[in-house]
């Protein structure tokens, strides 16, 4: 019993000691063969703990990113602990699952919406603004995302348009629909802007947004001016 009990002991501290020699570039090897559309830049320390100076999928470019391998997270499947400071400050839980499936948990993110959209490779079009993301669980492949749970919150807005910062805070739950990101925008805002938006793999985005400001506010005067007055002389319809 004393035997096996030292064998163990033996096993565990050589896997321990290989975790800790072994170098970062191990890591990076193990991502490129798992998902060969993730493009990896410069990495630096260890395997249990690392950087990547730059990270590219699915069109976003990722910066400034940190590691720590939690051993737990092998058994839920998502053994790194991830930290992001480019172009948002985010961290969560981050695994490779079967058919080279992305898997994100508890994963949140603070950023600026311009310099998001920019590394989307979205124009911004003169607009700025705060936003947050909080993802409970989300498994992503090259094709589009499988499942996704958490929400997205637009926590201010701002432009060249009058009363364009009377829209914020809008929040939108997210889900996955036939590969494609679907937000379900909350009309509890003092806008009123609530519909649906789909985002594909490629970066593609359709669906429809209507606001009901309130009649004689700036908002309205300003969507008026750009879109006509509305049908229903309230509802403005912004398709996409």
């Amino acid at each position: 019993m004393k035997r096996n009990l030292w064998i163990f002991i033996g096993i565990l501290f050589f896997v321990v000691c290989l975790v800790v020699a072994t170098p970062a570039w191990v890591v990076r090897d193990v991502l490129v063969n798992q998902q060969p559309a993730m493009a990896l830049g410069n990495v630096s320390g260890r395997v249990w703990r690392g950087e990547l100076d730059v990270v590219q999928y699915q069109g976003i470019t990722l910066g400034g990113i940190r590691w720590t391998l939690n051993p737990l997270g092998f058994f839920s499947g998502v053994p790194l602990a991830i930290a992001v400071s480019e172009p948002v400050r985010g961290d969560g839980d981050v695994g490779i699952g079967s058919g080279n499936t992305l898997q994100l948990r508890n994963v949140n993110i603070e950023g600026e919406l311009a310099r998001l959209l920019n590394a989307m490779n979205f124009p911004s079009m003169g607009f700025d603004g705060g936003i947050s993301l909080f993802l409970e669980e989300a498994e992503i492949n090259a094709g589009g995302c499988l499942s996704v749970t958490g929400t997205i919150s637009l926590n201010a807005l701002s432009g060249d348009i009058d009363g364009v910062g009377s829209i914020a805070p809008v929040t939108a739950s997210l889900r996955c629909e036939n590969k494609r990101i679907v937000l379900d925008v909350d009309e509890n805002n003092a806008a009123k802007v609530r519909g649906v938006v789909r985002i594909s793999v490629s970066g593609q985005i359709n669906g429809q947004l209507l606001l009901t400001p309130a009649a004689g506010t700036p908002l309205f005067a300003s969507l008026t001016q750009f879109m006509g007055r509305p049908a229903n002389g309230k509802d403005f319809v912004l398709r996409l």
